[in-house]
């Protein structure tokens, strides 16, 4: 008999007490927990447990038939054993139509109930399984959403929607770090093909002697090292989606093979003879200017038109700055395992200085910084001192201006703007002096003597 873990619940509904106890002692002695009902109302009654249900169909309150009905439309997966007499094997197979997973007769043999309990018990064990899987996998997903509700952003998700059930050919250009091949699989995980593979890959990233190989695969004795068959990212992708990532950086010769493989809608490994058709949708990418590459020769018109059917922008995050609380707060929840520990707030200094940064390495220079961030925070919330110099320092050196002179120039008193400085990063540093005085380049004997005259002026006022 196959181990059980942990023990599963069995309960028993039937309104003959002499059949529920010889059924209750052969389930509790093969490790089963066991809970007795006399009738259907009973069970229907009694909290949701899930496991495997024993009912029998002769119920004397209800017809066990809708009691079953009941159940089912309550936990579709939900395994339902059911009871009759011998005699009556007609109404078990109509039970088994309905949604029975198996049945037993009366009188109850031993073997035959635990053999119908451990399958039922197996199923059970085997579809909550499924559903973890399936919602591990929706978690995953959610990561690789896109997050952002500035304008950009909602422009780009109405263009993706449109594609959604097509496979034409879409084209997503955008800057290093926009977050191109998150958009491709979401693409993917959206679109109509999401039960077939993902394959990416980075033609930036494989010497041109092996782009073809990569791509199409090679037989076996093909070239030096060829050891055996290899199937390249096509065949891989068979049935989903192919995302060909900084496609701009393909050879010539690669360039014309994949033009013949997209409009034949077919491969031929190299070293092979034989055309394979392949079925598949193509995602590609690049932060290359790829009208400007045709223009240049580098790239294939004929295979541009064929690529760039659909093109997608991503916008830059300084374009974007909207989104950045959002994006700090989602790299917080997700980088925060990692770290060991993750801040329940951003302090509003920091989150202005994330926000008026430039951002050049995009979203995932945004990561790293966070990442960086939590690791330097050992409170609750991060702080500008747990973010680099480089962001932290122009956040310091920033004063918004009172009054301008009639140049346009901005004009503040600097008694007040060295006041302002010192206040924002003794903020920064949770009130560390020494930390406040590294910030600002000055001694810490001047921010104390500083810190005097303003409680002092601050008394007298």
């Amino acid at each position: 008999m196959p181990s059980l873990e942990p023990s599963p619940s069995v309960d028993l509904v039937d309104d003959d007490p002499v059949v529920r106890r010889l059924m209750r002692a052969i389930a509790t002695a093969a490790g089963y927990e066991v809970r007795e009902y006399s009738g259907g109302s009973e069970l229907l009654h009694a909290p949701v447990r899930g496991g495997v249900v024993c009912l029998d169909l002769g119920l004397a309150d209800m017809n066990g038939m809708d009691v079953m009905g009941h159940l089912l439309a309550r936990d579709p997966d939900l395994p339902v054993v059911v009871v009759t007499a011998a005699r009556r094997i007609e109404i078990a197979v109509e039970a088994m139509r309905a949604g029975a997973y198996d049945f037993v007769t009366k009188p109850v043999e031993r073997d035959q109930f635990l053999r119908s309990l451990h399958r039922a018990a197996e199923r059970r064990r085997l579809t909550d399984r499924v559903r973890g899987l399936e919602s591990q996998l929706v978690e995953r997903r959610g990561e690789r959403q896109l997050v952002g509700d500035s304008a950009p952003m909602r422009e780009l998700c109405d263009q993706m929607e449109r594609v959604l059930g097509s496979d034409v050919a879409v084209a997503i250009f955008g800057d290093s770090g926009t977050g191109k091949e998150l958009v491709a699989r979401a693409l993917h995980d959206r679109g109509h093909r999401t039960s077939g593979p993902f394959v990416a890959v980075n033609c930036a990233a494989i010497p041109e002697s092996l782009q073809e190989s990569e791509l199409f695969g090679h037989e076996k004795g093909a070239f030096t090292g060829a050891a055996g068959r290899h199937l390249g990212r096509f065949e891989q992708a068979q049935g989903g989606t192919l995302f060909l990532d900084e496609v701009g950086e393909m050879s010539p010769a690669t360039q014309a093979a994949l033009l013949r493989t997209l409009q034949e809608r077919t491969i031929r490994r190299v070293g092979g003879t034989a055309d394979i058709p392949v079925d598949v949708r193509i995602v590609c990418a690049t932060h290359r200017d790829l009208e400007a590459e045709v223009r240049a020769g580098r790239f294939r018109q004929d295979l541009y038109y064929r690529l760039v059917v659909y093109p997608l922008t991503l916008p830059p995050l300084r374009d974007r700055a909207d989104d950045v609380p959002q994006l700090v707060h989602h790299f917080m929840s997700k980088l925060g395992a990692d770290v060991g520990r993750c801040p329940s707030t951003v302090d509003p200094l920091a989150l202005e200085a994330l926000m008026a940064y430039s951002w050049p390495g995009n979203v995932r220079e945004l990561q790293n910084v966070v990442h960086r961030a939590l690791l330097a925070c050992d409170g609750d919330v991060l702080r500008l001192a747990h973010l680099p110099p480089s962001i932290r320092d122009a956040q310091l050196a920033s004063v918004p201006p009172q009054a301008r002179a009639p140049s346009g120039l901005p004009l503040m008193p600097l008694r007040e703007l060295e006041q302002r400085a010192i206040r924002q990063a003794l903020a920064a540093t949770d009130g560390n002096v020494s930390e406040a005085a590294r910030l600002l380049g000055i001694g810490r004997a001047t921010v104390y003597r500083r810190l005097a005259e303003m409680t002092g002026r601050e008394a007298h006022a």
